[in-house]
């Protein structure tokens, strides 16, 4: 609990960095998920289109696979790869390769709102340059449901991005991004779910700050 509201707080504090450039637009991610014919071995797969601009222009484009492994019911640890088309303003795309490792863990629930952990570290090679860059994600969320409404939960998370180096293709070491997300899971069925909702992003670049105001969606289906 303590360290999600360091995180959290955190976070806010990003938020309120003056001067930032502002933009709003709109990310989907279309989530499969199923098991191996393992015990316990999973698969997934992200699909995840994101729009700057208003919606306008596309920005990002990712494809992220990733297998996992659940040796209780809390707790996954999970190996992916993302592959990633950016479209920046003005400039040629270009493609990301990250290999990533996650560790993942469900606390007990406080009453009725949950609260999991997830710690990502990636490795980012950016196609035509040699470095590779080293980041860390860690993000806490919690779940609670609607008294009167069982599938309906009301969901907050914030996400921290830490660089570990300095990159030829543009990362620089330290504070990267927070992003902060509230918004509303529905279970559909047991295999079907959406979460949508509003995500801050706030981007700390080498000569300015990039604040992006986000429709995030997230529609999922296991097998």
């Amino acid at each position: 609990m303590y360290l999600f509201l360091c995180i959290l707080l955190f976070g806010i504090s990003c938020q309120a960095w003056a001067g930032p450039q502002e933009d709003g637009g709109y990310w989907h991610s279309l989530r499969l998920q199923g098991r191996f014919p393992v015990q316990n071995l999973y698969w997934n797969m992200d699909i995840n289109p994101r729009y700057r601009n208003q919606g306008a222009h596309i920005d990002y484009l990712y494809y992220r696979p990733a297998i996992f492994y659940k040796p209780d019911a809390k707790t996954s640890l999970w190996l992916g790869h993302d592959t990633i088309i950016g479209h920046p303003a003005g400039k040629s795309a270009y493609h990301e390769n990250r290999w990533w490792e996650q560790f993942q863990y469900q606390f007990d629930a406080i009453a009725t709102t949950t609260l999991s952990n997830r710690t990502r570290f990636e490795q980012r090679e950016r196609a035509g340059f040699h470095d590779v860059g080293y980041r860390l994600r860690e993000m806490i969320k919690s779940s609670t449901p609607f008294t009167h409404h069982p599938t309906l939960f009301f969901v907050v998370s914030d996400e921290l991005f830490i660089n570990f180096d300095q990159t030829d293709w543009g990362a620089r070491r330290g504070f990267d991004q927070n992003r902060f997300f509230v918004g509303i899971d529905w279970k559909l069925t047991e295999r079907c779910a959406v979460e949508t909702g509003y995500l801050n992003q706030f981007v700390h670049k080498a000569t300015y700050n990039q604040e992006n105001h986000v429709i995030n969606t997230t529609l999922s289906f296991k097998f």
